[in-house]
């Protein structure tokens, strides 16, 4: 089964030199194969699928390309070891039909030291870097990304490899990637709705459509023996609180906590039966009939199974349930989160949400609080409350616009310390610069649904990257 921590991107290196010089300068191929294999130790240690290869003829580049097709890659590397011919390599490349970052980096050199023309070109250059990315533009498939550096120690050209190798982790995460819905989006909420094919067309997911009755019975049939292997996670995973002051809040009912653990056993057989990598669902019901009990008390269950890599969303937002899973298969993981409310003096606004979570990336052991109703929905039972780590925090939300063309909107911030309101939520005090106000009316002018993706860390720049090898367009605020 296919989750956003499964999979691991197959990535492409096209080591591209230039055949005339071979003759010219011995052993200036060898020395510049030195330099691409320090190179491909910072792909390398990323942790991906390379495939790699030598190239200086439109032969050899065009045979590789070909492999490359084959093999489905997710990006390639194109090498540029010095100065080299654009069209010892462009057909190759334009075979292999995937997004394309072009990497040119030069050995460090001291120009006032007895530098040969030898020993100049050897070490890398600039002078390829331009006609490479005209002649892309020209062919129809312009780079994403050009990056040139320093070959050694420089942390500039490390980070943005590393980022676009776990951009290309995203992108290959959702290959195959099936994602659940059930029942309907919350009644009202016009931006919720999404078209599921819409979905495929975009992301290259497919969207199954699920029954509340499978999930029922499969809660119904559980054993005595899944029941306690069940509540021995929760309890191991979870602190357990009493009652806060807020009158919504209540006492853990053993009967209650016992029930969330029996649609967990469920959701697990629904989630894996399925071959689920995410999943929205909202369902009201009524008169606390079974399919009531069961829609209001998923949120323990959907937290332990986003700790998996499965992300899960409420109230039927598939748009967020994709953010949750990118951020995650970025490794920045993804909870389910709304504005709650604002500290204007603190310039501080408070995100969070009733479920589902994400327990990776809580503050501390996260705690479960039982509720006397589930606001705005139908029900009661248990929920789980923590805040997000403090330190760097990144919001990803994913819009879409009146033509149903879908859209990222990032902020970064950071995840503060200090006191929210105990009303079993998740709730962080995120913090995206002065001004709070303005930022939020900014956030909404980008187009974002009124949930999103809370994720640790600054990946900004990874969601941006993501995009472009989907081509999807970002908005970054912050």
């Amino acid at each position: 089964m296919i989750t956003s921590i499964s999979q691991k991107a197959k990535v492409g290196i096209m080591i591209c030199g230039h055949r005339e010089y071979w003759p010219q300068f011995p052993g200036m191929k060898e020395e510049l194969l030195k330099n691409a294999e320090i190179f491909k130790g910072y792909v390398n240690i990323t942790g991906v699928e390379i495939f790699s290869r030598f190239v200086d003829t439109v032969e050899d580049a065009y045979s590789f390309g070909v492999e490359l097709k084959t093999e489905d890659i997710d990006i390639l590397f194109i090498y540029l070891t010095t100065y080299v011919a654009s069209g010892r390599y462009v057909q190759g490349v334009l075979r292999a039909s995937c997004p394309i970052v072009l990497v040119g980096l030069q050995q460090p050199l001291d120009l006032s030291k007895g530098v040969t023309l030898q020993s100049m070109t050897g070490s890398g250059s600039p002078c390829q870097m331009p006609e490479a990315y005209n002649a892309f533009v020209r062919c129809g498939q312009p780079a994403v990304d050009i990056i040139f550096g320093n070959l050694v120690g420089d942390d500039r050209v490390k980070r943005r490899i590393e980022e676009w190798c776990r951009a290309a982790n995203a992108k290959r995460a959702l290959k195959g990637a099936i994602f659940g819905y059930m029942g309907h989006s919350y009644e009202g909420m016009y931006d919720m709705n999404f078209d599921p094919t819409a979905i495929t067309n975009t992301f290259g997911a497919h969207v199954r459509q699920l029954e509340m009755c499978e999930l029922v019975e499969y809660i119904e049939k559980s054993t005595p023996e899944e029941l306690q292997a069940k509540l021995k996670q929760i309890k191991e995973t979870f602190v357990l609180l009493d009652k806060s002051a807020d009158p919504t809040t209540k006492d853990i009912d053993i009967s209650d906590l016992e029930w969330a653990a029996k649609v967990s056993v469920g959701l697990d057989k629904l989630v894996y039966n399925n071959g689920i990598s995410g999943f929205a669902y909202y369902y009201m019901g009524e008169n606390n009939s079974i399919y009531e009990r069961t829609a209001s008390n998923l949120i323990i269950g959907n937290s332990l199974m986003t700790a998996n890599g499965i992300a899960m969303a409420g109230e039927g937002d598939m748009k967020t349930c994709l953010a949750m899973y990118i951020t995650s298969a970025l490794g920045c993981g993804g909870s389910f989160a709304e504005l709650c409310s604002v500290d204007f003096k603190a310039d501080v606004v408070i995100v969070g949400h009733d479920g589902p979570h994400d327990i990776r990336i809580s503050d501390k052991k996260p705690t479960i609080r039982g509720l006397s109703l589930m606001h705005g929905k139908k029900g009661y039972g248990v929920s789980v409350e923590f805040s997000i780590r403090h330190g760097p925090m990144t919001m990803v939300s994913i819009g879409s616009d009146e033509n149903g063309q879908f859209h990222f909107i990032i902020a970064e911030g950071e995840s503060q310390a200090g006191w929210v309101p105990p009303v079993g939520n998740t709730l962080t005090r995120g913090y995206f610069g002065p001004d709070v106000a303005s930022f939020l009316e900014d956030w909404c002018r980008a187009g974002a649904c009124h949930h999103q993706s809370l994720a640790i860390g600054h990946c900004g720049d990874m969601v941006e990257k993501f995009g472009k090898l989907m081509g999807i367009k970002s908005i970054r605020l912050r």
